[in-house]
């Protein structure tokens, strides 16, 4: 868990000499998508990635994106702030989290570019959503990810009722007025409380209480 939450948006450029991997370490496992309220299909998937990375000595990245992309192409509203979602992927145990800055240079790149960045991290295993897409006209997808890295594919998280858990659900709960039934899929990740605090000392924005509740 890192000493610190200043964390701030960095271009995936910089990727490799923000988060080295330590000599111990042999190569790294990341998890990659928007991760908006890292919700239980979210902690689903990076509780896979974190599991692999620890069975093989590799280093555990997540990375995300700010501002998200459905946000940054007017599509919604984001669950929760940027320092709650970094406070909430630490909590999971991962050892670092990339934020990439989503600007329209950034969605304009060709997606063999994504896969330099991952490169450049020393990435070998990749675990997106089936949905997941990047670069320009979202022509990269998972198959063109497996032309270079080990990729696992999640399926889809399903609360107790069988319906998919995902982030546009919750924001459709909390619209509708059912904070329960929200705060019920977005789970409780007990060390995201002393993150935010930590976080929150370092004028970023607080968690959202109602999410930890």
């Amino acid at each position: 868990m890192p000493a610190s939450l200043s964390h701030t948006p960095v271009s995936a450029r910089r990727a490799k000499d923000a988060y080295p991997i330590g000599a111990h370490l042999s190569g790294a496992s990341i998890a990659i998508g928007a991760f908006d309220g890292v919700h239980l299909g979210h902690q689903a998937v990076i509780g896979t990635m974190l599991r692999r990375a620890r069975s093989q000595g590799m280093a555990a990245l997540v990375q995300t994106f700010d501002p998200l992309p459905k946000v940054a192409f007017g599509r919604g509203r984001p669950i929760c702030s940027l320092s709650e979602r970094i406070a909430r992927l630490y909590a999971l145990g991962v050892d670092r989290v990339h934020v990439a800055d989503f600007t329209p240079d950034y969605a304009a790149r060709p997606a063999e570019a994504f896969l330099d960045d991952l490169s450049e991290m020393g990435v070998r295993e990749v675990y997106v959503g089936e949905d997941f897409r990047f670069g320009r006209g979202r022509t990269g997808d998972p198959a063109l990810l497996a032309t270079r890295f080990c990729v696992t594919t999640a399926e889809s998280v399903t609360c107790p009722l069988g319906e998919r858990i995902s982030s546009t659900r919750i924001r459709g709960l909390r619209a509708s007025g059912q904070p329960g039934a929200a705060r019920a899929l977005l789970g409780l990740l007990p060390g995201a409380f002393a993150l935010v605090q930590e976080a929150a000392a370092q004028n970023l924005s607080p968690l959202d209480l109602e999410m930890l509740s």
